[in-house]
């Protein structure tokens, strides 16, 4: 019915990792609460020196001010980035060196890489604020499209559907072969269900709300033109989700087949 989310018929949307908790751990930072120094001189910038304990070893460094925080899988849930749990920081110029890029500036999609298709949820994805970085445990968009376009993908990419449709697929790890082989409708297809799904998500982004999220599964059961039928036993195959949020959104479903 659409094209793959990868392909040039499609978003053409490409994902990958940024830095590895690994191999790159040497230039992480433990995030601490940072105080002021006084200044030598009216054009030096405010330092603070500070233990850092990372992987079994210390060392006493002075961090500039400008840093990122480390954003890991963990750190991620549907449509949300927890960023106040975020323990380590990273300079903005080790970033910039090590990626090669400014990307880290941007907002971009992201997604967890660990998962279980016996999970609450499979596909499990955020949009990254500007001014944070991830690790290898988070795939990141690459390919520039519009806010309103990742808020898109991010609805859908958290919705019933298109998880029922990753789990056909997955193990343990959600990979970006899987991710851009998806089918994903775009923008033109219906332009109304794309404006709406992308508002719900950046609505979820901010807050909870249980009558967004139920309203969101239906526009999507309905942009892939499920039946009652349909819609049924995809929300059947998710039974760790509380039964009242599955009725919740197949209620809002087939009030518009009416």
């Amino acid at each position: 019915m659409f094209p793959a989310l990868g392909s040039e018929e499609g978003w053409g949307a490409a994902f990958g990792r940024e830095l590895n908790a690994t191999d790159d751990r040497a230039n992480f930072h433990l995030k601490v609460r940072l105080s002021r120094t006084p200044r030598a001189t009216g054009d030096e910038p405010a330092r603070t020196t500070r233990r850092n304990v990372v992987s079994g070893f210390s060392r006493t460094v002075a961090i500039d001010r400008r840093t990122l925080p480390v954003v890991e899988g963990k750190h991620l849930e549907p449509f949300r980035v927890a960023l106040e749990a975020v323990a380590q920081t990273i300079r903005v110029s080790d970033a910039r060196r090590l990626l090669k890029s400014d990307r880290f500036a941007h907002a971009r999609l992201a997604y967890r890489d660990v998962a279980s298709a016996t999970n609450r949820m499979t596909l499990i994805a955020a949009v990254l604020p500007g001014g944070c970085i991830s690790t290898h445990t988070v795939f990141c968009l690459r390919t520039p499209l519009s806010r309103r376009a990742q808020d898109f993908l991010c609805g859908l990419f958290n919705s019933f559907v298109v998880n029922y449709l990753v789990r056909l697929r997955v193990t343990t790890h959600v990979r970006t072969a899987t991710v851009e082989r998806l089918p994903i409708p775009k923008h033109d297809v219906a332009p109304s269900a794309f404006r709406e799904i992308a508002a719900l998500a950046r609505l979820l982004s901010r807050r909870r709300e249980p009558a967004a999220l139920a309203a969101l599964n239906a526009r999507v059961a309905e942009l892939y033109r499920l039946s009652a039928q349909e819609f049924a036993h995809v929300l059947a195959t998710f039974p760790l989700v509380p039964v009242e949020e599955r009725q919740r959104a197949f209620k809002i479903f087939t009030a518009t087949l009416r």
